[in-house]
């Protein structure tokens, strides 16, 4: 069991949203620490589908994701909060049990049988189609809007120069990337990296070959660090 918590970042429009398996008011206490303002729980679901339930989430409310404060940080207003939670409640109840059927299901071996279609059938049919449609619109135009976006930011990116950002328009500071070089593992370990092919390097299957082997401080010794740079519009 475990629970999907909301608390708000004193009275702003933010709200820290995520999952836990300890209660809100334990979580709270390991989570105020680095914020200036107090947090209080807005709302939380205990439900034994928390994980399921946070990627449900980040799944639908991905555009209120804050740009600063960490990656639970979303930027909602109080009806917004009470939205995604009324959300949440009826997801668990009505879409979550018929995803897992769905799923059941498509385990099952079908028995050779049509059946005959009727108005539901046929509506649900319609509706899908019509969704579809509406799906590919959307598509197209947000593949439109991104590469716009791109354009403009690189625009800035440009006026930006080797400068650290513009006051009060964008920032550009140095970063790292980390990601696991293969041919560090391969020279090193060639038999952690053969068994770690899947037909390439796999870096969760690295993590957890490690780990089995007790040796998961290890899995930084692979990570080659570049240095890039993080760019943000200020809000």
């Amino acid at each position: 069991m475990g629970y999907i918590y909301a608390f708000r970042l004193g009275d702003q429009d933010l709200f820290k949203i995520g999952q836990t398996s300890m209660t809100p008011a334990k979580r709270r206490s390991a989570l105020q620490t680095p914020h200036d303002v107090t947090l209080s729980l807005f709302d939380a679901v205990e439900t034994d589908e928390y994980k399921a339930l946070e990627k449900y989430i980040k799944d639908t409310w991905e555009q209120h994701r804050s740009t600063t404060g960490g990656k639970e940080v979303y930027r909602l207003t109080e009806n917004e909060a009470a939205q995604l939670f009324t959300q949440c409640r009826a997801w668990l109840t009505d879409e979550l049990p018929k995803a897992r059927r769905t799923a059941e299901l498509e385990a099952a071996t079908p028995e050779p049988t049509i059946l005959p279609s009727d108005a539901t059938a046929l509506e649900l049919r319609e509706q899908w189609l019509k969704l579809r449609e509406e799906e590919l619109r959307l598509k197209t135009a947000f593949d439109q809007a991104t590469a716009h976006r791109v354009r403009v930011e690189t625009e800035l990116k440009l006026a930006i120069g080797t400068s650290s950002g513009i006051a009060g328009v964008a920032t550009w500071e140095a970063a790292e990337k980390r990601r696991i070089n293969p041919d560090l593992v391969q020279t090193s370990e060639p038999e952690l990296y053969e068994q770690c092919l899947v037909p390439t390097l796999s870096a969760d299957k690295l993590k957890t070959a490690l780990k089995a082997l007790g040796r998961a401080e290890d899995y930084e010794r692979f990570q080659e660090v570049r240095q890039t740079r993080e760019f943000k519009i200020t809000e």
